[in-house]
């Protein structure tokens, strides 16, 4: 490739013609240049944000219930916590997680709803991000799903939440 001008022109590799940036063929030879005028990628995917773990994400620590808990008790922690989400746990095993998502589809407008167990109405055994695996992957899972918020297990047994907007 030469210079002319300011701009870079390709050269034919058969011929040697210069020939206008973006042609498909020399001008001269008719030889195919579409692979000398090809434009580098400027940011590889493994220097990516989404391929870093979900570990590096700063999460904090979501409020929790154990299953024998109302739901209105989950509501009023749904209330207290940006994320909007709250984790059900049998013991320190995930059972469940109940989110904004879940009053407004399920408890709204039932009667005695906030009494009941938060058993009935909490997702059951939700999808779970590790934290060794990319970000890329817990938002496909949330993709995937249609999910919101998903829990993220700690190598030590905790759990935190995934927002899109904690991801992104």
């Amino acid at each position: 490739m030469t210079r002319e001008q300011g701009r870079t022109l390709p050269s034919c590799p058969a011929c040697g013609q210069e020939n206008i940036a973006g042609v498909d063929r020399c001008e001269n030879c008719l030889q195919p240049l579409r692979s000398i005028d090809v434009p580098e990628t400027e940011q590889a995917l493994s220097e990516s944000a989404f391929s870093a773990p979900v570990s590096s994400l700063r999460l904090a620590y979501p409020p929790t219930v154990n299953r024998a808990a109302s739901v209105r008790e989950a509501v009023v922690l749904l209330g207290e916590d940006p994320n909007g989400a709250v984790l059900v746990l049998d013991g320190v095993r995930l059972s469940g997680i109940f989110t904004e998502r879940d009053v407004l589809k399920r408890v709204a407008g039932r009667s005695g709803a906030l009494d009941a167990p938060i058993v009935e109405y909490m997702t059951p055994d939700p999808v779970v991000v590790r934290e060794t695996e990319s970000v890329a992957v817990a938002l496909h899972k949330m993709a995937a799903g249609g999910f919101r918020h998903v829990p993220l297990e700690t190598a030590d047994g905790q759990y935190r939440v995934i927002t899109a907007s904690n991801a992104l």
